[in-house]
């Protein structure tokens, strides 16, 4: 669950704090890489097997040694008793001399003697050779078979000789499974070092093979649309691959017609705005002019009319003259931000100086600066409508909405000569700023309509110092850009108002 930044303010302390713990917890969840997952989980299982495998040997290790020793002790004193029998029947025969050196290396078994007294008999050396290794003191305690002990007296005419001692000792048969473990562990270490080994690589593949799709992913976010992935060798990946790059040609051509759309759309609003201007200078022009002739010639039929009606209606006429003039202002500043007169007929930066001259006639309290790099005189009506509707959009926008007290506006190309360059305009001012989240009004988002069905890009943002920046770049028709290097850094720069420019 997430909280949305507005709300987290206002929840209590404890609430708050548990939803951040919880999404730490989640984001870092969600940052395991998949070769992570995939080897922590062979790993995992691994682990779990080697436990159950291990306590299955334990277990039958135990119950295997305790038999195997129980049945050595068993012969081994079967074996002790003939001996002793053979000792009681012949006179004059130690037990140490009669024992036999086979008996003494019998497996899970050690045998010893014993005087009458109960101290030990040394036995003869036969040369036999010493057990091998014997396994580790935890294992053998994990296995946990106990010793078993038998004793048997030794009589001869009714005289104890001595006595055999036979301990079931299950040494051997722990080395010996511990012999077997061992090996088997080794065998699984390395059939598991090269199984992480190839899924290591395999997965590093993927890995790959996914960032690929990422970057692409990347490029589609930012409108390239030209990018492809090159099919994986693996299947699946390779099907996605090929889904992810007739997507994107989809994509493209979508954008293709929604430019073409859009273009053709700023066309007909230009020619309607171009209609509509002429309309109002062609007929409501000659109109008020006449209206404005007709009140002046009552104002001098007035002046012969008979004393008493004559003041008034050179008062009236005087009125009627203010309003047809007021009309005619408003007419001709409507006719401005229709479709500017001089924009077919004057060079773009003439153009964007008057703007800036008209913006400093209406507000001279207030600083304004053009800085003008390589400009073309026009490019296309739509192209140069453009600019000039996002200047001015961009300049009234730091006026209403920023109070800003300075505005500058910087215009330009950049990037390569000819094709593929690029005209940026900037508008800059110290108001207050842009709201956190901006709102899309009729004036910013008619202007990114516009932009956009150029084929451009256009962002409102808060400037390093303060104030807003709004970034608009378009791309320069074909056969429309300067011949001058674009990077020159000498412009022209229109002051307005007093002081410097911002």
């Amino acid at each position: 669950m997430s909280v949305h930044p507005a709300t987290r303010a206002s929840l209590p302390r404890g609430i708050a704090g548990a939803d951040d713990q919880a999404g730490v917890a989640e984001a870092s969840v969600r940052r395991v890489s998949l070769r992570t997952r995939v080897l922590g989980a062979v790993l995992a299982i691994n682990l779990v097997a080697a436990v159950v495998a291990g306590a299955v040997v334990v277990v039958n290790a135990r119950v295997a040694a305790g038999r195997e020793m129980m049945a050595s002790v068993e012969m081994a004193e079967n074996m002790v008793r003939e001996v002793a029998e053979r000792v009681a029947s012949e006179q004059g025969t130690t037990l140490a001399a009669a024992f036999p050196p086979h008996l003494r290396h019998l497996r899970h078994v050690r045998i010893s003697l014993e005087g009458p007294d109960g101290r030990p008999a040394v036995l003869p050396a036969d040369g036999a050779p010493a057990n091998g290794e014997a396994a580790p003191s935890w294992f053998a305690r994990l296995i946990g078979v106990s010793q078993v002990t038998r004793r048997i007296n030794v009589v001869a005419d009714g005289t104890l000789i001595g006595r055999v001692r036979i301990e079931g000792v299950p040494d051997d048969e722990v080395a010996e499974v511990w012999d077997d473990v061992f090996d088997f562990a080794s065998v699984a270490l390395a059939v598991n070092f090269a199984i992480l080994s190839a899924l290591f690589v395999a997965l590093g593949q993927v890995r790959r093979d996914l960032s690929r799709f990422r970057c692409a992913l990347d490029e589609l976010e930012h409108n390239e649309f030209t990018c492809r992935v090159e099919p994986p060798r693996t299947r699946e990946l390779a099907d996605v691959a090929e889904r992810f790059n007739a997507f994107a040609e989809t994509l493209g051509a979508a954008r293709e017609e929604n430019a073409h759309l859009y273009a053709r759309l700023v066309s007909l609003q230009e020619d309607e705005r171009r209609q509509i201007a002429g309309d109002l200078h062609d007929e409501l022009g000659p109109l008020m002019f006449g209206l404005k002739a007709s009140a002046d010639s009552l104002a001098r039929l007035a002046a012969t009319a008979p004393a008493e009606n004559a003041e008034r209606m050179v008062a009236r006429a005087k009125s009627l003259i203010e309003i047809v003039e007021r009309m005619q202002v408003a007419n001709r500043r409507l006719l401005t931000r229709i479709r500017p007169a001089a924009l077919d007929h004057v060079p773009l930066k003439d153009v964007l100086s008057s703007l800036v001259a008209d913006f400093r006639q209406h507000d001279p309290e207030r600083r304004f600066a053009l800085e003008t790099g390589v400009l073309a005189d026009h490019y296309e009506r739509s192209f140069d409508a453009t600019v000039y509707r996002c200047a001015q959009e961009g300049v009234t926008n730091a006026l209403k909405h920023g109070n800003a007290r300075s505005v500058r506006i910087v215009v330009g190309e950049r990037g390569r000569r000819g094709a593929g360059g690029m005209l940026r305009l900037v508008v800059a001012d110290d108001g207050k700023g842009p709201p956190a989240i901006p709102s899309m009004g009729h004036g910013l988002s008619g202007m990114k309509e516009r932009v956009r069905a150029l084929g451009g890009s256009c962002r409102l943002e808060r400037g390093n110092e303060g104030g807003a920046r709004l970034f608009v770049e378009l791309p320069i028709p074909l056969g429309h850009s300067t011949s001058a290097p674009p990077s020159s850094a000498e412009g022209t720069r229109v002051r307005s108002g007093p002081g410097h420019p911002v």
